[in-house]
């Protein structure tokens, strides 16, 4: 990020520009925000090391898949978006004609992209429990909505005025670690998807299958699911308030949890779902749920 010096510069003119970096602003909220999102990091990396051996076994000697291509953009994007976040906190100076706006919108686009992977993996979950075009049209379009719908509202002019998004902190080349609450929008959208999603997962599992016997790998199937996104919805909830209920200088604090959250969980309910897949020796009664096959018929999925 620091702008490369030219060579035909003089040494002394060279050095004025060194010693002109400016320190940039902070307070209690900024500085909690940055030992926050370093501490998340730290918690990916551990997560990462304890299941390892776990991904190597569940993962690494299957074929690519749909799935597997998910997975591994949610389970190794993250240390790229959360790792320029982590950057982004540890800077203190700033460098005259300095830029951090493209910095700042890449790390937010890889963030989007981790949660939309673990989010996909969640929707094939779903169509494997009831295979109908129409479900996957829904469940691939209504995400898109609410997307696109966040992120109009999160640009709109008057709703930015209407929270008062302003800092009036002094922020050189938008390189001040503080995010404004139009990220309420985001939070709130995957909030409705989740909501959404688990009405759908509860239906499908009380109504499709209530005269279907369900065995002990669809039940773990069904529970990690429903566990997942009742996670998902306790963080986006939780997030939703601290953008708007702190100070503004405090709410980067909620930038990274999402992302680290979304990725622990969509691993572990893979690992957990092949590993009870292979304890219960019940592949005849339900074939690859793991690596979801979008030709699968509802009578390869239980027992009628």
């Amino acid at each position: 990020m620091r702008n490369k010096v030219s060579s035909y510069c003089p040494l002394t003119t060279c050095m004025n520009s060194m010693s002109d970096t400016t320190a940039l602003y902070i307070d209690a909220g900024i500085q909690a925000s940055k030992y926050s999102n370093v501490g998340i990091f730290a918690v990916l990396i551990f997560d990462y090391c304890i299941t390892l051996e776990a991904e190597s076994q569940w993962v690494w000697h299957r074929k690519w898949t749909l799935v597997r291509f998910m997975f591994t953009i949610s389970r190794y994007l993250p240390f790229f978006g959360i790792g320029m976040t982590f950057t982004a906190a540890l800077r203190t100076q700033y460098y005259p004609g300095e830029s951090c706006i493209r910095f700042g919108q890449a790390s937010n686009v890889l963030h989007i992209i981790c949660i939309l992977a673990a989010e996909g993996l969640l929707i094939m979950r779903i169509y494997a429990s009831w295979p109908c075009k129409r479900l996957l049209t829904f469940l691939t379009v209504f995400p898109i909505v609410c997307l696109v719908g966040s992120y109009v509202l999160s640009h709109s002019t008057v709703v930015n005025n209407s929270l008062n998004t302003t800092t009036n902190l002094p922020d050189l080349g938008q390189c001040l670690f503080v995010s404004g609450r139009q990220s309420v929008f985001e939070y709130a959208a995957l909030l409705l998807c989740e909501l959404v999603f688990l009405c759908l997962m509860l239906f499908i599992k009380f109504r499709r299958y209530k005269d279907r016997a369900i065995g002990p790998l669809q039940e773990i199937f069904f529970n990690d699911s429903v566990r997942y996104m009742i996670c998902i919805i306790l963080t986006s909830s939780f997030s939703v308030i601290l953008t708007m209920a702190l100070p503004i200088t405090w709410v980067s604090i909620t930038d990274d949890p999402q992302v680290v959250i979304h990725s622990v969980l969509a691993s572990r309910l893979l690992f957990n779902l092949r590993e009870s897949e292979e304890r219960s020796q019940t592949h005849p009664t339900l074939v690859e749920v793991s690596d979801i096959q979008f030709e699968m018929s509802a009578s390869r999925f239980g027992a009628r």
